[in-house]
């Protein structure tokens, strides 16, 4: 059986980033892919873009291997409604994995995951459509869970659990046994020392929790 077409949901700076670590791990990318509403142009970074309704018409699940590259705008809402839609029509997702440590414990990663160069301790586990940018530290039996984003520099304790839909900032602390609650956000440098409930918003230092939809706060970012 031949290898399966790899093709990229996303021409945005996501999109970039992942290209350019694809390319690194020797893979090739077949094609890029994007909705109707957005088809402007034929090509990406050289390469030819189709829309999802080609995509779901000319290439086959069986064939055809994706990765959907959307940043996490709407606290990753977005991109978890776009591989959501193709799982349901069957298509695998490919993970892309820039990370020689994962290769020294016991981990375990869910797909159409990123990794990039950060310290995976053993027995940790990382759910599907999650992002975890360089220099991220991930404790030893710690769980990220599905469609979460974990950005630059974060250091996440040992046996502590991040629950779906979460955003951790830059150079954040979660320390040991901290349990994070769906759609959280965590700001950049925050201290996070005592377990959070769902949709927490924390932006200041040792587990303040502030009054604020973590969904409408993201809505600030100008990421592509």
């Amino acid at each position: 059986m031949s290898e399966k077409l790899l093709i990229i949901f996303g021409t945005g700076q996501q999109s970039d980033i992942i290209s350019f670590y694809i390319n690194k791990l020797s893979k090739k990318i077949y094609a890029y892919c994007v909705d109707e509403k957005f088809y402007k142009k034929d090509t990406f970074r050289n390469t030819k873009i189709i829309t999802t309704k080609d995509l779901i018409k000319k290439y086959k699940p069986r064939n055809t291997k994706l990765h959907i590259a959307i940043s996490y705008k709407q606290l990753n809402k977005l991109r978890y409604e776009k591989y959501n839609y193709f799982k349901k029509k069957g298509y695998s997702f490919e993970s892309v994995i820039f990370n020689s440590n994962l290769n020294q414990g016991d981990v375990r990663i869910g797909e159409n995951v990123v990794v990039l160069d950060s310290y995976i301790q053993p027995f940790s586990k990382i759910g599907n459509n999650t992002f975890i940018w360089s220099g991220t530290i991930l404790g030893h039996h710690s769980k990220i869970g599905n469609n979460c984003w974990i950005s630059s520099g974060c250091t996440i304790g040992g046996n502590c659990k991040v629950n779906d839909f979460s955003f951790l900032g830059l150079n954040s602390t979660i320390g040991h046994f901290v349990n994070i609650g769906s759609k959280s956000f965590v700001g950049s440098s925050s201290h996070v020392t005592k377990t959070l409930p769902s949709k927490s918003v924390v932006i200041q230092n040792d587990s303040r929790k502030i009054s604020f939809d973590p969904e409408k706060f993201l809505e600030i970012n100008k990421f592509k």
